[in-house]
Order: structure tokens, then C-alpha cells, then sequence
């Protein structure tokens, strides 16, 4: 995915959950001075908000246009580079995360040996979904090519699980459900405000809508405000609305090596 190209507005829907910012730090168990490398960094959101809670972080992103809005923090530096070929010699860092970055990576199994190489023994922890989850989620009913493409990508969390239990490393594995009122707007944040999917703000901030025809994302616009004018959605989708969270295949990986 080429965010040189579709991250231009992508700080406008794209914040740091205070939820997933404080599972990160939970599940990396370290101390707060501790160095922190964050594979995929995107804008700097969870980089930024881990830099407040004190650690130092180097900010790896590959996209100019991504770095160029990156936020800014004393402890918290920025780095062009790609995940599969980090510049950093053997153990540099106290520990890693990736947050939904994984999938984007061309050599997912590279980049995980990469963080793990400038980690040391150090955990890297990742937020990440898992394309094999049951496709089921109802925005795939007016969008449907969404749902090919997340089939589509890789790893799956079985994959993640063999590959590394084959290198010896340790892996485990948490689910998030997601809660109704996420502020990091990534593509299921809004199963319980379908109204937002109507937003092309909100759409920009989601790579896999920039792979949709125009044809597809009027399609689907179309159906999708028809349904909520007409109560159809709530008909068919309202029971979601009395949920405190929904489990779209979201959750937090450990791996140590």
C-alpha cells in the first residue's frame, strides 16, 4: 500500500485509543525509560502516545507524506526506513510494537525476524487483525470487494503462530473486542456509527477504500444511506447497538524470542 499516495489527510480521522495505547504498554512490561522501536509508525500516533508515558521511541516509517505529519515528542525520533531492512545493529532496543502495520509489509516473516533481531530478548508486541476471521461483518454487505480484500491479506494469526513456534520463539495471543467509541477511525472502528462509513473524511483514513472503484464506493454510499433512511440497517443490524463490544478478529500478539 502506497501511503505516499493515500496518507495525505490521514491524520484526520486517525488518533491514538486510549485503550489499544495502554494495552500496548501493559503487554510490553517494560519500564518507562525503556527504548521503544515502533515498526510501521504510520503518522505517530501510539509512537507519540507511548513518548508521554515516558518511553523513548524511534519512529520507523517508510512514507515521506506519513513522516511529514508525524507527530512530534522529546522522546520520540523519526527514521525512513523499511521494516524488512531496520539500520540498527543487534539488540539496540528494549522492545518493539507494530500497530496495524503488519499486514502492509511485503515480508511479513522479515520483519518480524528484523524487530526481534533489534530487540534482542526484548517483546515486540503487535495490534493486528486476522483475515481469517469470520468474514460477517455487515459493511461487507454494501461494500462487499472490502471483504476479498482483507481475505487477501497476510498473515493470518495461524500463520503468525507456526511461523514462529518454528524459530523458537514465544507467541501469544489476545483478542480485542472492539468498543462503540474508538477514536482511531481504522476500517471496523465503526460497527456500532454506521452513519461514518458515509463520510469520505472518515473513508480517506482507511486503505482498503482507496482500492475501491468509484463505482463501488457510490454503489455501496448509495445502499448504505438508503438503509439508514429507511430503517432497513436497524431492521437487519440494530441488535449490534446493544452490545458493549464486538469482536471483528482484532487483538494484541506477543512474541518474544
Amino acid at each position: 500500500m502506497n501511503y505516499d499516495e493515500i496518507g495525505i489527510t490521514y491524520t484526520a480521522t486517525r488518533k491514538a485509543d486510549l485503550r489499544i495505547g495502554q494495552a500496548l504498554a501493559k503487554r510490553l512490561n517494560l519500564l518507562a525509560n525503556s527504548h521503544l522501536i515502533d515498526v510501521g509508525a504510520g503518522t505517530g500516533n501510539y509512537s507519540h502516545f507511548l513518548a508521554e508515558l515516558g518511553f523513548s521511541v524511534t519512529a520507523i516509517e517508510p512514507s515521506e507524506v506519513m513522516r511529514v505529519q508525524g507527530k512530534q515528542h522529546a522522546r520520540l525520533h523519526w527514521i525512513g526506513a523499511q521494516g524488512e531492512s531496520l539500520p540498527f545493529p543487534d539488540g539496540q532496543f528494549d522492545g518493539a510494537v507494530m500497530t496495524l502495520s503488519l499486514h502492509h509489509v511485503t515480508e511479513w516473516q522479515i520483519c518480524i525476524k528484523e524487530a526481534l533481531r533489534v530487540i534482542g530478548n526484548g517483546p515486540l508486541v503487535i495490534f493486528a487483525f486476522d483475515p481469517l476471521h469470520n468474514p460477517d461483518f455487515w459493511l461487507f454487505d454494501y461494500f462487499p470487494t472490502l471483504a476479498e480484500l482483507d481475505a487477501g491479506f497476510k498473515p493470518s494469526f495461524k500463520e503468525l503462530q507456526d511461523f514462529c513456534w518454528s524459530k523458537g520463539f514465544s507467541f501469544s495471543h489476545e483478542k480485542f473486542p472492539l468498543p462503540p467509541d474508538l477514536c482511531d477511525h481504522f476500517a471496523a472502528a465503526g460497527w456500532a456509527q454506521p452513519s461514518i462509513y458515509l463520510d469520505e473524511k472518515f473513508r480517506n483514513g482507511i486503505s482498503t477504500f482507496s482500492r475501491l472503484t468509484k463505482d463501488e464506493l457510490n454503489e455501496g454510499h448509495g445502499k448504505l444511506q438508503d438503509d439508514l433512511d429507511n430503517g432497513q440497517w436497524h431492521v437487519k443490524y440494530g441488535h449490534l447497538l446493544k452490545q458493549e463490544s464486538h469482536h471483528r478478529g482484532y487483538g494484541f500478539l506477543r512474541i518474544q524470542a
